[in-house]
């Protein structure tokens, strides 16, 4: 009678851990005594139907399972014994059961969660798509591009709806389209912006040398002109009209040129570092 006067003096403190060493060591030393049994057993019950851990509350009724085997194949059966035997049983389904019940409530409000979760990312994608077509610069289109990187890799799509995904195939659908036209549109406002520089790049240098012809004979001279300006520009993104005001300009300067001249600032047309942007 020691060992279950030291069960509960370790149940009594809380002292959970040792009155369950206490309490199995007890059972496998008197398999048949049944208020031994009865103690030990009835705290691997309290165990899992209280906590708040499932895989605890599972264990502990794997560890109550096996105690009342033990107990069954070594107990000096009676009417009474078998009767408490099978109440135990049933308590074991109940606190399974339980188990169970509370797995599914907590899966089915998990997925609901995730559902949610994904409903409000797929608004944040609607909105990112309105945003992405009102973009006006590279920078702005690439940054919205990062946001919707970001968005779509927060969505669970293990456990998307098919109503979520036929929303989330059309944003997919509508940003692609609107991408392959925000970045022809872009381009375009680039190349604009590209071309009026060069324009005000060769209305510069016609200006300065027109204002003093002599001055640009040396090559050191015609190099700073023509290297920020005549030069400074990629002639594979310029419009047509671009090119017609180049040629204007490019065959003013040449014309004022001495043969030197003219084979310098054909090596510079060739030498000079083009502007990107």
């Amino acid at each position: 009678m020691q060992m279950i006067k030291l069960f509960f003096e370790y149940k009594d403190a809380s002292k959970i851990s040792e009155a369950l060493l206490v309490g199995k060591n007890m059972v496998n030393k008197n398999p048949g005594n049944y208020e031994m049994f009865q103690a030990y057993v009835g705290l691997l019950f309290s165990l899992a139907e209280k906590l708040p851990s499932l895989p605890e509350r599972k264990e502990f009724a794997g560890q109550a399972e096996i105690a009342l085997a033990f107990f069954e194949e070594n107990a000096d059966l009676s009417p009474d014994i078998i009767m408490a035997i099978n109440r135990y049983k049933q308590k074991l389904a109940d606190a399974m059961k339980s188990i169970r019940d509370e797995e599914g409530r907590r899966a089915d409000e998990a997925l609901q969660e995730i559902q949610a979760g994904n409903n409000e990312q797929l608004k944040s994608l609607y909105m990112l798509k309105k945003k992405l077509a009102e973009a006006r610069t590279r920078n702005e289109f690439e940054g919205v591009l990062q946001e919707i990187s970001l968005t779509d890799a927060k969505i669970d799509h293990d456990y998307i709806t098919a109503e979520q995904k036929a929303h989330y195939d059309q944003i997919n659908k509508d940003c692609t389209a609107c991408i392959s036209d925000k970045m022809r549109e872009i381009e375009h406002w680039e190349n604009m912006s590209y071309n009026k520089k060069a324009v005000e790049a060769y209305s510069e240098a016609f200006r300065k040398f027109k204002e003093n012809e002599g001055k640009y004979k040396n090559l050191t001279q015609l190099y700073s002109l023509v290297s920020s300006t005549l030069f400074a520009y990629d002639a594979a993104r310029l419009f047509n009209e671009t090119l017609i005001y180049y040629n204007h300009v490019y065959s003013y300067i040449f014309s004022k040129l001495d043969d030197n001249g003219k084979l310098d600032l054909t090596r510079l047309s060739i030498e000079c570092e083009r502007k990107q942007r």
